[in-house]
């Protein structure tokens, strides 16, 4: 549960990098982009990535019932992020990560 707990609150620190990011109108594709493909294991992960790809098992797949307020929170604005900006990517990680269909 503490690993959860801090993987989750990893995935927070991604959304709030990403913001502050995007509001110094800085071009943050590359950043994100890298996160993307390291959930994917289509390119190598730092720290921050292998956080959000523990936590992506969490997320998609249990649709963050371990979550508390805030987490949840941080975790639907990231997918509304992702399904907006990238929804290729979006579909290949709710394949990986999301429950499996029977």
């Amino acid at each position: 549960m503490a690993l959860l707990l801090k993987s989750l609150l990893y995935f927070g620190a991604f959304f709030v990098v990403l913001r502050t990011v995007q509001s110094q109108g800085l071009n943050s594709n590359v950043y994100v982009e890298k996160q993307l493909l390291c959930a994917l294991d289509k390119a190598p992960c730092d720290n921050l990535g292998r956080q959000i790809k523990a936590a992506l098992p969490e997320i998609i797949g249990k649709n963050c019932n371990a979550c508390d307020q805030k987490q949840l929170g941080n975790a639907k604005r990231i997918a509304r992020f992702v399904q907006s900006k990238y929804p290729d990517v979006w579909n290949d990680l709710v394949r990986k990560y999301g429950k499996p269909t029977n």
